[in-house]
């Protein structure tokens, strides 16, 4: 048995170790996180699209079992982060947004990165709109014809009522956004729209009583896609075409026969789950929709069968590559797959917008 002489003996040599040698044995478990967020928008355009300064930015870092190392704004971010090694999440976003609420557009970028034992590795955070917007313009036609109306935008997440006279802007998750109108407690769904990160959309609100009638006009520019879109309610016969399922919404209604659905021509499907977005285009018996004319994931797309004839001759992208990214709104039955991805089946009728 060792006697406590020899312990202390033990324990002072311990002590005795070279500091260098502790921590090199540290460093060599460790490694640096260097993080940048640059100013990515110069001060007046932060203003104008209400971007907070880059340092009021939350900073945090997520290693891979979920827990949170590190989080605080960016300017009180230390230059050079300490980590153990293995794979880390690091974030940036301006504030939170969980629920729909106005005039609160959130900003952010995410990164996965794997920091090696005595490595160094530098994060660029590029910082884009997480969320979108909704902003209506009610024009006094529709005022006149609904004068005890109240409007609403509902989200996945939740619902904003919305004024007539409301000039702000509802910011929204992306997915999809329908506008409800309750007249005295009767309720009827407008329209849905199904809007992506980034995506900025203003509608004008009129109201016809000769028909029905709409328009869709597109700008985007590099920093956020900025749509503009009008909607005229009224009692004729032309519904039908305005009530269109979306892609997104089309994909869910499967077993549904003679409807509209409308969307982005895309590509043409060339196998299952495989589909050619550019051309030349080697099939015309078939064509693929998007939920917007850049739309390359599958997810958001549906395959269109273009049996021979009318159809097939007008929109097939093998003859008529120019179609690539035309709106289009095709009347037909709804099947869970075609090509192995939700599709529309034996088209009798076609619009092109």
């Amino acid at each position: 048995m060792k006697t406590a002489l020899q312990l202390l003996a033990i324990l002072a040599a311990i002590a005795l170790i070279p500091v260098s040698c502790q921590d090199l044995f540290q460093q060599s478990r460790t490694g640096t996180l260097l993080i940048t967020l640059p100013e990515f928008y110069p001060p007046s355009t932060r203003s104008e699209l209400d971007i907070p300064d880059p340092g009021d930015f939350r900073i945090s870092v997520t290693n891979a079992s979920g827990k949170v190392v590190y989080e605080d704004s960016y300017a009180r971010f230390p230059e050079q982060l300490p980590v153990p090694e293995g794979s880390y999440t690091v974030s940036a976003v301006s504030d939170d947004f969980y629920a729909p609420e106005f005039d609160a557009p959130q900003w952010g970028d995410t990164r996965i990165v794997t920091v090696p034992a005595g490595g160094n590795v530098a994060v660029d955070l590029s910082c884009s709109q997480l969320n979108c917007g909704l902003r209506l313009d009610v024009d006094p036609s529709f005022r006149d014809a609904f004068p005890d109306g109240k409007l609403s935008l509902k989200g996945a997440e939740g619902s904003l009522s919305y004024a007539y006279a409301e000039k702000r802007t509802a910011f929204f998750l992306p997915g999809s956004v329908t506008l409800l109108l309750d007249e005295g407690g009767s309720v009827q769904s407008l329209f849905t729209r199904t809007l992506e990160a980034r995506d900025m959309l203003s509608i004008r609100l009129c109201a016809n009583a000769a028909g029905r009638s709409g328009g869709i006009t597109l700008q985007v520019d590099t920093l956020r896609n900025w749509v503009t879109d009008s909607f005229v309610l009224g009692d004729g016969d032309a519904g039908e075409i305005d009530n269109a399922y979306d892609v997104a919404t089309a994909r869910e209604h499967a077993g549904e026969n003679d409807v509209w659905v409308w969307g982005y021509i895309v590509g043409v499907a060339t196998n299952s789950k495989k589909v050619s977005f550019s051309a030349p285009f080697s099939k015309s018996t078939n064509l693929v929709l998007g939920t917007k004319a850049t739309t390359s994931d599958l997810d958001h797309c549906l395959s269109v069968e273009l049996p021979s004839g009318a159809v097939r001759n007008a929109l097939n992208l093998q003859d008529h590559p120019e179609l690539l990214g035309v709106k289009a709104y095709l009347r037909g039955d709804l099947v869970s797959a075609y090509y192995g991805i939700p599709g529309l089946k034996a088209p009798s009728e076609y619009r092109l917008k």
